[in-house]
């Protein structure tokens, strides 16, 4: 993360994994930086659930380490921007791309050197793979959730 933090914001990203999984524009990158294997098998979904955990438990120890870093994280809920994504209204660039990727969920971002940076866990459908991401844009601070 610390490397995406100050890297350019085009491909090649730093430790990303999956490029189909990953995106970018002019003022942000979305880097996937471990992905799961897809759940097409998985009927019971038991292997998605502890898959789930695990990605969780990941994340959580990335915010940890990064708030001993950089200070405390800011907790960013994406659902209005998912909402307004959805009924094809007007979104901020970099949310468009992270509902486009799939990755509806909170991200847990910091401010620095002038970025926003942020991690996630996502899953853009039931069956497809979970995905740890990380992401960093020079987009204005995010809406607050209300």
């Amino acid at each position: 993360m610390e490397r995406l933090a100050t890297a350019p914001y085009a491909p090649p990203w730093p430790d990303g994994v999956d490029p189909g999984r990953s995106g970018s524009g002019p003022d942000f990158a979305i880097v996937a930086l471990r992905v799961s294997a897809d759940f097409y098998e998985d009927e019971d979904h038991e292997r998605h659930d502890a898959v789930l955990d695990e990605f969780e438990t990941e994340l959580w120890g990335v915010v940890h380490a990064l708030d001993a870093r950089w200070g405390t994280h800011r907790t960013v809920e994406l659902t209005a921007y998912a909402d307004r994504y959805l009924a094809d209204q007007p979104v901020p660039p970099f949310y468009a791309s992270l509902c486009e990727l799939g990755y509806f969920g909170d991200l847990e971002t910091w401010r620095v050197g002038g970025r926003l940076v942020a991690v996630g866990v996502g899953q853009p459908d039931a069956e497809e793979p979970v995905v740890l991401f990380g992401a960093v844009s020079g987009a204005p601070e995010p809406e607050r959730a209300g």
